[in-house]
């Protein structure tokens, strides 16, 4: 009997799938339950104690025989235990085989950096970058202009690749660009960066402080109090960072400020 051999392309779409299959099933084992996740629980050979169930508020679920459980913070091999252990010492199975799926993830969004109360959060419906904000009760008060937004997808080659969003805040706050303001997705990391200058030498309130879109070297002397008797815009240095690595050249009033420079005002010689 002859067997037909599968073309070559076919065996690279069943490995592709095969990968994506793997690295879904580790990041379902990874993941740490939350309320609002929907879960489905069988035990082998017991067809009549197969549960579907939401993940409540408090971090709780209810399965029969057993009555309410914690199931927050816990990853679906915890939690498949800590069911067969209950369903074992409780008398009613003996070596039960549990098996815990995902079946629909609830939202939960993390937002870090200059922002109040910096946390991850479980948020209903369909969040956006300003819905976080607001949870996180604002904005600190050295955030940046610009927020990225941290998000894992698996590709076609099955692997997880993190993807990064570049939100302008100022568009969004001060001009109302609400094409900035995008729809999250549960396990999105939201990053709002601390943006300051520094001003030293020559003027009259030397020290850091937030930088704003566009602004110029001229601009950060105001900021920082003016010039003193002393100081001359002829004489302007700006210190800047590149990676690792540091700068310092001349600059001229005109100039754009970058996050982290170092502003320094130099005495006249006249």
């Amino acid at each position: 009997m002859h067997i037909k051999r599968l073309p070559f392309f076919l065996l690279i779409i069943c490995s592709v799938v095969l990968v994506c299959l793997l690295n879904l099933l580790s990041f379902a084992q990874d993941y740490t339950l939350g309320s609002q996740d929907v879960l489905k629980i069988t035990v082998y050979e017991h067809p009549d104690l197969t549960t579907e169930t939401r993940v409540s508020e408090n971090g709780r679920i209810t399965f029969p025989l057993i009555g309410e459980l914690d199931a927050k913070g816990l990853n679906t091999l915890q939690l498949e235990k800590n069911i067969a252990d209950k369903l074992s010492n409780m008398g009613y199975i003996k070596d039960p085989q549990v098996s815990v799926f995902i079946t629909q993830y609830g939202k939960r969004v993390t937002i870090i950096g200059e922002v109040v109360k910096p946390g991850q959060y479980e948020i209903p419906g369909t969040p956006t970058v300003l819905d976080m904000i607001s949870t996180a009760l604002g904005l600190g008060p050295n955030a940046g202009y610009t927020t990225t937004v941290f998000r894992k997808e698996v590709g076609q080659d099955g692997k997880v690749r993190t993807s990064n969003i570049i939100i302008d805040l100022d568009k969004l706050l001060n001009g109302g660009d609400l094409s900035q303001n995008i729809e999250l997705r549960s396990g999105d990391v939201v990053y709002v960066p601390k943006a300051v200058f520094y001003v030293y030498g020559e003027v009259n309130k030397p020290g850091s402080y937030r930088l704003e879109k566009g602004i110029t070297v001229k601009r950060a002397i105001a900021i920082a109090g003016g010039l003193t008797s002393k100081g001359t815009q002829n004489r302007i240095a700006i210190t800047r960072k590149h990676g690792e690595k540091e700068s310092t050249h001349g600059a001229d009033v005109d100039d754009i400020v970058e996050a982290d420079d170092v502003i320094r005002i130099k005495e006249s010689i006249f």
